[in-house]
């Protein structure tokens, strides 16, 4: 199957203009709103620069990987409801990957990847890459294009939330969240990542509307509960992290809101046992869809499946890293939760770059570690903790990206992998370190 061909190349020019054309519409809506747009379409090119940068490594240069397989797979599905659209639908809706299923695949329609087929979280973005495979006209590119441009909305969607409450901040919001090299690179072809990016940005905006300022309450409900799906069925680890750091968020937004300090500190434990109780009672009637992530000593074992299958340097490489045994006990993961953390935040460090892939990610690593000195440096623990309580989104980014740090950077063990495991996180974690020193030096009359 080629990659790329003649028609290709006309396509292309056809559905770029397709989607700067929408693009334009949405931007004019957006100002009729008086909403701000200043960076929404810079940010959609440096989405699609990011993607056709993809496409051009894992598509020329590589001629496999992943994507190709993926791509692959969105094809045959893209062909199967011409043989048998009850097989087809039952694939791509109800998720039914069963050998009489995998058996209406022919040579006709080609065969998606057997590997992918055999886990459904994998499969999973083969179903949702299908939607995009059909619009797109069954190209590489252009399917690839579209699922960039598709993720592109959960991204924006975050980012207007950070920059609608801290406006002064924008610039450097859009730097963190919409134009960060990784993200656009890792984030934007026919990946997990990409769907998983974009469900948890997005994620963030429902939450944020529904419970916190309970506006547009019923659509963003809706859209919480598909990017909740999304994000469960690819990557359920991912909640562990989410729900915590969402329940967080929801705890002192409502402390905030309160005015009298004595009402605050009396209320603070009610309705942090109210929240730990929402808490466990979502995550208890939620193990079932987590599958092997349903309760924390199957994931850690989980954990420990993942981190022999990533030392397999015929598929993964040789840059590897080793934070020693995995132990479930309490005592076991503390002791390794400060390097893992440090690792997924901040390696693979300059001189451990081993591969050209790295080198950007090494380079916003380097940023990011100078950043963190410079902030714990001018900023004491005492202003630091009150911005935190102070400002629930930071808290919730904070909180989110830590624990999500801890989860990955335990289980990865490659530098590689990791890259790409750590994109959840990175727009909070980046916004959060720079909206931390920028309320301390510019807007100290915020913090409560």
């Amino acid at each position: 199957m080629k990659l790329f061909t003649a028609q290709d190349l006309v396509l292309v020019i056809v559905y770029v203009g397709i989607i700067y054309a929408i693009a334009l519409r949405l931007r004019s809506i957006q100002r009729e709103k008086g909403l701000d747009s200043q960076y929404f379409i810079g940010g959609l090119t440096a989405k699609l620069i990011g993607v056709t940068a993809f496409c051009f490594i894992y598509g020329i240069v590589y001629g496999d990987g992943d994507t190709v397989q993926y791509y692959r797979g969105a094809v045959a599905m893209s062909n199967l409801p011409f043989e048998n659209f009850d097989a087809f639908f039952d694939i791509l809706v109800n998720n039914n990957l069963s050998k009489q299923n995998f058996a209406q695949f022919n040579g006709s329609t080609g065969f998606p990847p057997h590997y992918m087929w055999k886990d459904s979280g994998t499969f999973s973005v083969v179903r949702y890459s299908t939607i995009f495979c059909f619009i797109g006209a069954k190209s590489f590119f252009v399917t690839s294009m579209l699922i960039a441009s598709f993720s592109y909305i959960g991204i924006w969607k975050v980012y207007r939330l950070f920059q609608s409450l801290y406006p002064e901040t924008k610039k450097a919001l859009a730097i963190s969240i919409l134009f960060l090299p990784s993200l656009l690179f890792w984030g934007s072809g026919i990946m997990k990542d990409s769907f998983v990016l974009s469900s948890t940005c997005w994620f963030t905006y429902n939450f944020y509307h529904v419970f916190i300022i309970r506006k547009k309450v019923v659509p963003n409900l809706f859209l919480l509960i598909i990017n909740l799906g999304i994000i469960i069925s690819i990557k359920p680890y991912i909640i562990l992290s989410l729900l915590p750091g969402a329940l967080l968020w929801l705890n002192n937004a409502y402390l905030k809101q309160m005015a009298s300090k004595a009402l605050k500190y009396i209320m603070m434990p009610v309705i942090g046992v109210f929240v730990l109780g929402a808490g466990a009672f979502l995550y208890q009637n939620m193990g079932s869809l987590m599958g092997d992530y349903g309760n924390i000593d199957q994931a850690v074992e989980k954990a420990k499946v993942i981190k022999q299958d990533l030392l397999r340097s015929e598929q993964y490489g040789t840059n590897n890293y080793d934070l020693g045994e995995i132990n479930g006990s309490v005592s076991g993961l503390a002791s390794i939760a400060p390097m893992a953390i440090f690792t997924a935040l901040y390696r693979p460090l300059f001189f451990e770059i081993g591969s050209v892939m790295m080198i950007i990610t090494t380079l916003e690593n380097t940023a990011l570690l100078f950043f963190t000195f410079l902030l714990f440096y001018r900023i004491r623990w005492r202003n630091m903790i009150r911005i935190l309580l102070g400002e629930p989104l930071i808290m919730y980014s904070v909180f989110f990206s830590l624990l999500l740090a801890f989860g990955v950077g335990m289980a990865s063990t490659n530098f590689g992998a990791l890259s790409r495991y750590k994109l959840p996180f990175m727009p909070f974690y980046f916004s959060a370190l720079y909206l931390i020193y920028f309320l301390n030096t510019h807007k100290e009359e915020r913090i409560i």
